[in-house]
């Protein structure tokens, strides 16, 4: 079968389109739990940027919406998940996320082994004894001096779905017993296919660098995670080598670019970042650090957050005012840095 032609703006509408950017297929559902499935979670080690990337995708969207989903509803949890990041997962496919951060474990309770001669049982009972109901750090710096060794006590705990995320931020995050916080207990999956499936049909047309590295994983293991499903080969104008997409999404790259005209912003860290290794990193040294605004499907400006404001580099020379227009109202939706000022770098 021929490889599938497509423009990088047939590409960006359809996962657009896929992952809420634009369209308003997301808008219309009263739970954030079906974006946040599509985008196959948002990592963050802060709410700040789950605002954005959320903002990014909904026009009326307000903070205390996500508050409500995690603190409040419990639709949405936040637990340590792929590549062991903190992210923001569906409550009803948390237990896929767990399986997937369980990929890179290893890397991580090695050093958890070297600096505690407790087995992974005993450390638990540990932490049951130090927070029988919150648990912090702060709660366990007493009994466990290094800083490292905490982080790691929890990120165990969470894996292995004894407990989630219940407030704070960094050091001060709190977690609860997930018993406890939800009513009911949470069974890690050991088999994370499904995800893969779900992170092709929300950013394909992928490759396997791309997906070994929103995985964790090496690209010979991602060739053959793809090759699970069915899948057809997409040639993208302009990239070196072919990437891959499911068949029954191969019509999607048909919809007309008209449905990404205009100004479409992407917030630094955005899970569209997150999911390619090469595609849409204009500057590569920058890797996530760096959001994009997109002009008519393609990419027209880069942005940067600081305490400082946004700061934007222009492609060319047109748009600028809308762009930065855009800009500023992502950051005021999403209720940061309302008093600052998206300027030209």
């Amino acid at each position: 079968m021929a490889a599938t032609e497509a423009t990088p703006q047939q590409v960006f509408t359809r996962v657009a389109l896929a992952t809420g950017l634009v369209g308003d297929s997301f808008q219309k559902k009263r739970s954030l739990s079906p974006l946040v499935s599509a985008l196959c979670g948002i990592r963050t080690d802060r709410l700040d940027q789950a605002h954005l990337v959320l903002a990014a995708r909904n026009p009326d969207y307000q903070p205390a919406t996500l508050e409500r989903a995690l603190l409040e509803r419990k639709t949405l949890l936040r637990t340590w998940g792929v590549r062991g990041h903190l992210q923001i997962v569906p409550r009803s496919e948390v237990s896929l996320y767990l399986a997937a951060a369980g990929i890179t474990a290893p890397r991580w309770k090695r050093f958890l082994e070297a600096r505690s001669n407790l087995s992974t049982t005993a450390r638990l009972r540990l932490l049951k004894r130090l927070c029988p109901d919150v648990i912090s750090r702060e709660a366990m710096r007493d009994a466990i001096a290094d800083a490292n060794t905490r982080q790691f006590i929890l990120r165990e705990a969470a894996q292995e779905g004894y407990i989630v995320w219940s407030g704070g931020e960094g050091p001060q995050a709190t977690f609860a017993w997930t018993k406890d916080w939800l009513g009911e207990k949470v069974e890690r999956q050991h088999d994370y296919q499904a995800l893969v499936g779900a992170y092709i049909s929300s950013y394909g047309p992928v490759d396997a660098p791309d997906l070994a590295g929103w995985l964790g994983v090496t690209v010979a293991a991602a060739r053959k995670l793809v090759a699970k499903h069915r899948v057809a080969e997409v040639k993208v104008d302009g990239e070196s080598v072919s990437s891959f997409m499911k068949v029954e999404d191969l019509d999607a790259l048909r919809m007309k670019k008209s449905r990404t005209r205009g100004i479409v912003v992407v917030p630094p860290g955005d899970p569209l970042l997150h999911a390619y290794k090469s595609r849409f990193h204009p500057d590569e040294e920058a890797e996530n650090d760096q959001g994009l605004a997109f002009v008519d499907g393609r990419v027209a400006a880069w942005w940067t957050l600081s305490k400082d404001g946004a700061s934007v580099r222009f492609l060319d020379a047109g748009e600028k005012k809308a762009i930065l227009q855009g800009i500023e109202a992502l950051l005021v939706r999403a209720g940061v840095q309302e008093e600052t000022t998206a300027v030209p770098a």
